[in-house]
């Protein structure tokens, strides 16, 4: 399992922590834990319907960084809970998770706290920063 923080918070702000617990301390973050490769491809055409990147590296030296499409905190901002649910089903029959025991109320659960630390953070060009965990 690979571990994974996301941040809510601008580039600018990310570029200016000194470290994980730098963030940690300065941002809203929830984290989830994905099987084998970083593969956020599914949950990005879900919510965006769109087959666009879901992310992309952020080049910050000594920093596993990657950001998320603007598209995707857009999706979480206008998203009802019952949607995020429904995507949470599909994603779980989707890469990363095909072929695995996920429970899609985890995953729902998961969305629902993503979508919660975006909407805590009040930064006006805020994105979704995914840090793994080394």
């Amino acid at each position: 399992m690979k571990k994974i923080d996301i941040f809510v918070c601008s580039d600018a702000e990310m570029r200016a922590c000194a470290s994980w617990q730098d963030a940690f301390d300065s941002f809203p973050v929830t984290g989830i834990a994905l099987p084998g490769e970083l593969d956020f491809a599914s949950l990005g055409q879900l919510l965006t319907h769109s087959a666009a990147p879901a992310i992309r590296p952020v080049s910050i030296p000594g920093r596993e960084l990657y950001v998320f499409a603007h598209a995707m905190g857009q999706a979480l901002e206008r998203l009802t809970a019952d949607d995020l649910a429904d995507i949470a089903v599909a994603w779980a029959q989707t890469a990363p998770w095909a072929g695995l025991d996920v429970n899609p109320f985890d995953l729902a659960g998961f969305l629902m706290e993503l979508q919660s630390i975006w909407h805590q953070s009040a930064t006006p060009d805020k994105a979704l920063f995914a840090w793994i965990d080394a």
